[in-house]
């Protein structure tokens, strides 16, 4: 692809995403001037390479959907992500732990942002530890799946699969990590720490389990069969919703350390987040996975590497930048071993003709 089709593909498949990034932006610049625009920016990158595994992800979800569930996931789901994942639900959670009325928090997050930002650190390890349980349920229960016949790392990744015949294994693996992690916390913390950990699994089988139990093609009748559709797709929303909420509690608690604006983080971050969304519809419109075998693999092992960092950050801090360059990493592992699965299989057609 030359440079010419490149912009071209740029601004035809992200004109949404672009929009909403010179608006952002100009916001950004009118709250806080250049450090504002800066930090608005910033954020946006950071967003974007701590969640680009979600968006390969994602595409796995939506190519299985319909052109409106994509539209509702690029203009409802955006503004849920931006509002209610990155403003709204780090306030409840202020709210919740500390007693405070929502409404005082919120004062306190526009007045005192490093008051709120103590409070927000203080539950850390809470947050860290139902993000965890979420995605390591997500990445192990991919990885666990024998019935895959496609493995990007050969015998190991088989291997794995073939220990998905044992009945809830990702559960039994995600429980026995988070047990793991509470044992080594501070006595005050473990039952806050255990019941976050636990909940953080429990969401990922009851959504999961919502979402099987409401696609099923048992409807006796079409009416019956509309609404078990629409229900199953309201189930894969809110899955698509708390992975989202789960990627980007790490983001929204080390965006602190960028700015301390709590509108400057949703702006930065929400940006970020619609990228993203845009690239995993991009993905589902080209037919990536497809065309790059290997790149699920290497989301969901990025996904198991933030699982296991969250795990580890409710110990000891670790940067947000290892976080999205180990996934980076991963992913672009995957591409060069599926750009080179793609030229081997080239090749052998042409030599076999």
């Amino acid at each position: 692809m030359n440079i010419k089709n490149a912009s071209h593909v740029m601004f035809k498949e992200f004109w949404g995403a672009w929009l909403i990034s010179i608006v952002a932006l100009a916001v950004a610049y009118k709250i806080g001037g250049v450090a504002g625009f800066s930090a608005t920016l910033i954020l946006c990158l950071f967003e974007i390479s701590i969640s680009f595994d979600n968006a390969v992800v994602n595409a796995m979800v939506l190519k299985k959907q319909t052109a409106a569930f994509r539209t509702a996931f690029l203009t409802i789901g955006f503004l849920i992500g931006v509002v209610g994942m990155r403003l709204l639900l780090p306030l409840l959670i202020v709210s919740l732990t500390t007693g405070l009325g929502f409404a005082q928090v919120y004062q306190l997050a526009v007045n005192q942002p490093e008051v709120y930002s103590e409070h927000l650190h203080a539950h850390h390890i809470e947050v860290m530890l139902f993000g965890g349980g979420f995605l390591m349920m997500v990445a192990l229960t991919w990885l666990f799946d024998h019935e895959r016949d496609i493995h990007w790392l050969g015998g190991f990744e088989r291997r794995l699969a073939q220990m998905g015949r044992l009945s809830m294994v990702a559960a039994g693996v995600s429980l026995l990590l988070a047990l793991i992690v509470v044992f080594n916390l501070p006595v005050e913390k473990r039952y806050a720490g255990l019941l976050a950990g636990v909940l953080g699994v429990v969401a990922y089988i009851f959504i999961g389990g919502l979402g099987d139990v409401l696609g099923g093609e048992d409807a006796e009748n079409t009416s019956g069969a509309l609404k078990k559709g629409i229900a199953a797709a309201v189930s894969t929303f809110m899955f698509l919703e708390v992975r989202d909420a789960s990627f980007s509690f790490d983001g929204v608690i080390g965006a602190f350390a960028i700015s301390k604006d709590i509108f400057i983080i949703m702006l930065g971050l929400g940006v970020g987040a619609q990228w993203v969304r845009s690239m995993t519809v991009f993905f589902v419109k080209r037919d990536t996975l497809s065309e790059y075998v290997y790149l699920e693999h290497g989301a969901h092992w990025a996904i198991l590497a933030l699982a296991l960092l969250m795990f580890a950050s409710a110990l000891h801090e670790i940067p947000e930048t290892i976080t999205g360059l180990i996934g980076l990493i991963l992913i672009g592992g995957s591409l060069y071993s599926s750009i080179r699965a793609r030229n081997q299989l080239k090749e052998d057609s042409i030599s076999k003709s």
